[in-house]
């Protein structure tokens, strides 16, 4: 990302910050600690330094939506710095594979945070996709949103923190009814590439394949290819995937067996 952007992003990001906080949306102490978080991501090492210190002290509960990706991975490991986190997967056989599940569990437990499966149905959404009627990534992803917000709804925990890379400014913290949603990637203006290092820096190293199993299933149909790759595209004009990972990715969609 080009280094004015970023410091653009981020003056949005405090700007924000400090106008839910007249507005008494945040707690001080919430307020102070992503403060903090929003100075020292300017200097990349500082930010490590801190992130990796352990917390101390009484902490605000708060739920991570954990994919087990890259970017979700992240946010767990800085969100634990300020938060007492429960990391919650939203699971279907439908969006992933045996191997994630364990992957994931075993993931969770070298982060040594609590974690929860949840199983949903995506019956209707799969069915739609077989029949080639949408893509179904909109769908799912605002499923799997809905469903990580009503366990922190059913659990009384206020935050809850997304990897989302792209709601960036005016979008990367919002209060939905009772609960504050921070989406931490884009708050602090993270590249996809710098959430890597976030996590190599405790020695952790994901790969993974591009997208989920009814993904794959939706693009029995090139029309939905198309959509995926506006998708990709996305990211890459926000600078959030740099263009190399961004055509290593579409060029998977062709050559995946």
């Amino acid at each position: 990302m080009y280094p004015e952007l970023r410091d653009l992003l981020l003056k949005v990001s405090r700007e924000h910050l400090e106008n839910l906080y007249s507005r008494g949306v945040l707690k001080p102490e919430i307020y102070n600690k992503l403060s903090l978080l929003l100075s020292l991501s300017r200097d990349f090492d500082s930010f490590l330094k801190y992130i990796l210190e352990e917390g101390k002290g009484k902490r605000e509960r708060a739920v991570v939506a954990f994919s087990g990706g890259v970017d979700s991975t992240a946010s767990a490991l800085i969100s634990r710095r300020i938060f007492d986190i429960v990391g919650v997967t939203i699971y279907s056989p439908d969006i992933m594979e045996e191997e994630d599940r364990r992957r994931i569990s075993h993931l969770v437990k070298n982060l040594g945070i609590p974690h929860r499966f949840i199983e949903i149905d995506f019956e209707d959404i799969k069915l739609a996709t077989l029949e080639g009627r949408y893509h179904p990534c909109g769908r799912c992803h605002k499923r799997i949103e809905e469903s990580v917000m009503r366990y922190a709804r059913e659990e009384g925990i206020e935050y809850v923190i997304f990897g989302d890379m792209l709601s960036s400014g005016y979008l990367s913290v919002v209060k939905e009814g009772n609960i504050v949603r921070i989406n931490i990637p884009s708050f602090l203006s993270l590249t996809k590439n710098q959430c890597r290092e976030i996590l190599k820096s405790v020695g952790i190293e994901i790969k993974q394949r591009y997208g989920c199993p009814l993904l794959r299933t939706a693009h029995r149909y090139e029309r939905n290819k198309k959509f995926t790759i506006q998708r990709i595209l996305r990211e890459v004009r926000a600078q959030v995937v740099d263009s190399e990972e961004g055509l290593r990715n579409i060029m998977e969609l062709f050559y995946r067996q």
